[in-house]
């Protein structure tokens, strides 16, 4: 072994590791060095790309509530967090009317937790006052806050979508955004995961589409994870994804391409990372184009967006007299009780 030593690679978080009562070498050798900052790195990959950047949005509404009051951030007192819990709560948005609702705050905390977490520092999100504030907060019913959730996109509103989409004059268009409604309702794909999707991932079989999904929310890990779409189904995506790939001639990489402003062709494609290049479609990409056929269709994009796909394609099976099991293995869902937020029945 090399002579050579190196001090601690970073002393805070070292530091931190022996106030927790865990054991720390008083200096590493320079032999570990790469191997230390290789492993380091995959951190990057232990939360999505979304929820990075919704927590660095958080924490930033954070930031800057405490700079104006001389607070400091990181670390931050738990009744700096108390105080910034009461502004938050007080707020009327401006275009919707309602008070921010309790997830909104609950998110903000949790990016608070994140970022102290990140930087070897304990979180005031424990602290006891903390919670015992946001439990008295849920309960709270004076509030004036949303009380409405995305409704479901059924086949009924799948039908007027696609109707939108047929007016359109670019056919390049038009496949692509029926390969997306339609696969995005009959599989109850989030838009992020329909983003991901590779053409890899995508297997036709006699008489249905299977699509394998390397990573999901409920799935962190990688494992193992299929969705199996018949082709007899109505409003099926099997045609639709097979007529969007022989039109724009993909043979690999992400399936939903962006489209040239005419609508005619394919951008130029680059891969680079997990969610860097260029070329193809994002989670936000898919939201508003749902978004605009909905206003097209007649739908109120205020209660129909991306997450009513996911929403129909669930209330819509449980009217096919669909099982909870059944339903569960087409959308991922490990809970039946996650599976019943989902859950809209007709009255």
């Amino acid at each position: 072994m090399s002579g050579k030593r190196i001090s601690p690679i970073s002393n805070k978080a070292l530091k931190t590791v022996a106030d927790d009562g865990f054991y720390q070498e008083q200096e590493l050798p320079l032999s570990i060095l790469n191997d230390f900052e290789s492993a380091a790195k995959e951190t990057r990959y232990e939360i999505s790309h979304n929820t990075r950047r919704v927590y660095q949005s958080s924490f930033g509404i954070f930031v800057t509530y405490c700079e104006s009051h001389g607070l400091s951030s990181l670390p931050a007192d738990p009744r700096s967090v108390i105080s910034f819990i009461g502004h938050q709560k007080d707020i009327y948005q401006a275009n919707s009317g309602p008070q921010l609702s309790t997830q909104t705050i609950n998110s903000r905390l949790a990016a608070i937790r994140f970022f102290h977490i990140q930087s070897g520092s304990p979180s005031p999100t424990e602290h006891p006052l903390v919670i015992r504030v946001m439990r008295g907060l849920m309960r709270n019913q004076n509030r004036t806050v949303a009380d409405y959730d995305q409704q479901p996109i059924m086949y009924d509103e799948l039908e007027l979508l696609i109707q939108t989409i047929d007016e359109r004059n670019q056919n390049l268009t038009k496949k692509r955004d029926k390969a997306i409604l339609q696969l995005g309702f009959q599989g109850g794909f989030r838009r992020s995961e329909l983003a991901n999707i590779k053409v890899n991932h995508l297997s036709f079989l006699r008489d249905k589409l299977k699509v394998r999904l390397p990573y999901s929310k409920s799935n962190q890990q990688g494992q193992r994870e299929w969705k199996v779409l018949p082709k007899e189904e109505p409003f099926s995506a099997f045609d639709a994804v097979k007529e969007w790939l022989s039109a724009a001639e993909i043979k690999e990489g992400h399936l939903f391409r962006s489209l040239t402003r005419d609508g005619n062709q394919i951008r130029d494609y680059q891969i680079t990372d997990t969610h860097l290049g260029k070329g193809f479609l994002r989670g936000d990409d898919i939201y508003q184009l749902i978004k605009r056929y909905c206003n097209k269709a007649g739908l109120d994009p205020q209660y129909y967006g991306a997450h009513s796909l996911r929403s129909g394609c669930v209330t819509q099976l449980h009217e096919n007299k669909k099982d909870h099991l059944y339903i569960m293995g087409r959308t991922g869902h490990t809970d039946p009780r996650s599976l019943n937020h989902y859950l809209k029945p007709n009255e």
